[in-house]
């Protein structure tokens, strides 16, 4: 079992039990959803949730299997790690409903079980999507990174990169920051987003981001999409990822393929307009009902080759 050291000292691990709870730890954290997992040689995640360090550890990657994990600089707090992963959703019994609705995807459901959504902070999660528009996995992964290594604290240092950790930059540091110094960070034109966001934020009464979790999805979208840089994509990732909006659709290329092959095929050869991005998401809707959005996550893993990208 690998160890993690830390000031020379051994952190013992923790062990969930996945037999009743899947996890599919590497689809799930390389499903698009978060930008800021990294692996190391020894085969362990290392990421932060909130202001909390996380190792997490699955030998062979089986989703039915243990999951070792250790948080950091107070350890053993399994209550952040739970919520994060959302274990607590029955998986089993939604690749039966959705295998029924849809057979034909039967097969991509179990290939990938265990894929899961997290439950990500929601401040981290707008402002990392801010960049995701247009930009490919590896290029929104250095821009997160360098905005929480640049503007956020460190939780931890490791013996090797992927064990360094920082938080996500407050929102203040963020309205604070140098539009300058963060198009040289890869940002590019989407820096005055992530300035602009972030004063917005600030004039909002505090916890106003999170509490959209209570409120319909609609309004939740809606509220979004009043942020530079938003559009209706990156508001249902928000909604999907972060504020428990599990009917949240985004559809981006590949879940417009898809759809548009499985659902919709009148519409074949058309662009991604706003009436046919609606379209596709109440198709998802109407077949994988209130989750259809944990649905579209391991369509969309599946669609994109993910699982073949080292």
């Amino acid at each position: 079992m690998p160890q993690i050291t830390m000031s020379n000292a051994c952190i013992a691990w923790r062990r969930f039990n996945c037999r009743r709870a899947p996890l599919h730890l590497e689809a799930t954290l390389r499903s698009g959803q978060s930008f800021r997992w990294r692996r190391d040689a020894n085969g362990i995640w290392w990421g932060t949730i909130g202001a909390v360090g996380v190792a997490l550890w699955q030998p062979d990657g089986a989703p039915y299997g243990d999951l070792y994990w250790q948080t950091f600089p107070q350890p053993d707090c399994w209550e952040v790690v739970e919520d994060y992963l959302q274990v607590r959703a029955d998986l089993e019994s939604l690749y039966c409903r959705w295998s029924l609705m849809e057979p034909r995807l039967a097969e991509v459901f179990r290939a990938f079980a265990g894929l899961r959504v997290l439950r990500q902070p929601p401040e981290e999660c707008l402002f990392a999507f801010l960049c995701a528009t247009t930009n490919t996995v590896t290029k929104i992964e250095r821009s997160v990174g360098y905005l929480a290594q640049r503007y956020g604290s460190r939780i931890y240092t490791g013996l090797d990169e992927p064990a360094t950790l920082f938080a996500f930059p407050s929102v203040r540091a963020l309205a604070e920051a140098d539009e300058k110094d963060l198009r040289a960070g890869l940002w590019g034109y989407r820096a005055p987003f992530v300035v602009q966001t972030a004063q917005r934020l600030l004039q909002k009464p505090q916890g106003w981001l999170e509490s959209l979790r209570v409120v319909p999805y609609v309004e939740a979208h809606e509220a979004l999409l009043e942020f530079p840089g938003v559009g209706p994509k990156v508001a249902d990732c928000v909604c999907l990822f972060a504020l428990d909006k599990w009917e949240a659709v985004p559809v981006d290329r590949h879940i417009h393929r898809l759809g548009v092959r499985l659902f919709l095929p009148q519409f074949e050869g058309r662009s991604l307009t706003p009436r046919l991005y609606r379209a596709i998401a109440e198709a998802f809707r109407e077949r994988f009902g209130p989750m259809a959005g944990w649905a579209q996550q391991t369509l969309f893993y599946a669609e994109a080759g993910l699982h073949l990208k080292e």
